[in-house]
């Protein structure tokens, strides 16, 4: 089975189980920004059942971007082990690094100045405390993309403020009806 038909199975699943992912508009812009951006080393900081993952890498080999790799943290165990089972059926292990524990202490133990796509998804309340640590591991022309801005904006009134206190620009891309994702340049935070 191919990866592009793997994901639309999975996607069955997780829709019948009611497990969150993101959307397929979602999925496509952040493919459309993979695509343009053309990044070696991605981050996922949030796993959850690896679905996001597979499709960041769909979009790596349908445009056959050379040496690419990406690391990916998840902090509950049912979720991981989950990713893990999909990576694997997928043959993806070899470009996929699946981290297992609370990406707060996971983040200092990774490389400096290496990832050049950060996508943050994860503990909505903890969004700052996952763009502080991941500022020094992202190179200078790193993007920053961050999910479920709007409908969870009030659980990262935090983000928001420090956003705004240093200046910091972002858009909002609106890729669902009720929600949107921020993009950050990595140059732009001088901190």
């Amino acid at each position: 089975m191919n990866l592009t038909t793997y994901l639309l199975e999975l996607k069955k699943s997780w829709l019948e189980r009611k497990i969150p992912n993101i959307s397929e508009n979602n999925a496509e812009f952040l493919k459309e920004l993979i695509r343009g951006r053309k990044p070696k080393n991605l981050l996922e900081i949030g796993t959850a059942n690896g679905y996001s993952t597979l499709q960041f890498a769909s979009a790596f080999l349908e445009w056959a971007l050379p040496d690419w790799h990406i690391t990916t943290l998840e902090y509950a165990e049912n979720a991981y082990t989950e990713a893990q089972f999909h990576f694997e059926k997928t043959v993806m292990t070899e470009y996929i690094t699946s981290l297992f524990g609370d990406a707060k202490s996971i983040l200092p133990t990774l490389p400096g100045d290496y990832f050049d796509f950060v996508f943050i998804d994860a503990m909505k309340r903890e969004y700052l405390d996952y763009l502080l640590l991941s500022l020094p591991k992202m190179t200078r022309d790193a993007l920053i993309v961050i999910d479920d801005v709007e409908k969870f904006r009030p659980k990262m009134e935090n983000l928001y403020a420090f956003l705004d206190e240093k200046n910091i620009p972002y858009r909002l891309e609106k890729t669902d009806p009720d929600d949107s994702i921020m993009i950050i340049e990595r140059s732009s935070i001088l901190y």
